[in-house]
């Protein structure tokens, strides 16, 4: 992979949110990502540094979540790790989760694992049922665990608009704005993505 560039990111989250399977993306991909990553701190390029950070993130995030499931899968399909399109880093992951996997399911067959909820008494279940209850009704999201759970249809992204945009026809045909500096539209992923290499937003 040569010099990695903010649409190189763009395009593996694209490919690799549209996909069940993980997709074939260079072995050096971290490398490289790491490289530019640190090339746009030092040259304080602050907001092209901080949008493709939350993009690489979510690259790996989403990955992340496909070494895991594909690693719980394997207890009884077989997967192997030279199946998957895998980065080095990722096989130890995969390898490491199946063991945990194998382990909690051979303790559980063992009898070594006991669940207390089932040596609960009833006034101990109720007593910690209040309590749970009582807990949860005094939590308080932050505002980016909320913003975490926003469905966003496929196709589309969340930014946070930084600069004053106004009205536009997105490609969608749908009309989409004014929006000032704060505003968290949902946009056409392709509208999103010259609105952030403008500079007048950021990927959310």
């Amino acid at each position: 992979m040569d010099t990695l560039t903010f649409s190189d990111l763009r395009r593996i989250q694209k490919d690799e949110r549209k996909s069940q399977e993980l997709t074939d993306i260079n072995e050096d991909f971290i490398l490289k990502a790491n490289e530019y990553l640190q090339r746009k701190e030092e040259n304080a390029d602050r907001r092209e540094y901080n949008s493709s950070k939350r993009v690489y993130n979510k690259i790996i995030a989403l990955r992340e979540e496909k070494v895991v499931e594909n690693a719980r899968m394997a207890l009884r399909s077989n997967i192997k790790a030279s199946e998957l399109n895998l980065l080095p880093r990722e096989k130890e992951l995969f390898r490491e989760t199946r063991e945990l996997f194998e382990d909690h399911r051979d303790r559980l067959k063992e009898g070594l694992e006991s669940d207390t909820r089932d040596v609960e008494t009833e006034k101990e279940r109720d007593e910690d049922q209040a309590s749970q209850e009582t807990n949860e009704d005094e939590i308080i999201e932050e505002p980016e665990d909320i913003e975490e759970k926003t469905d966003v249809k496929d196709g589309y992204s969340k930014v946070e608009i930084i600069s004053s945009v106004p009205e536009f026809m997105g490609t969608d045909l749908e009309s989409y704005g004014p929006f000032n500096q704060g505003d968290t539209p949902v946009i056409p992923e392709d509208n999103a993505e010259i609105l952030v290499n403008r500079g007048n937003a950021e990927e959310v």
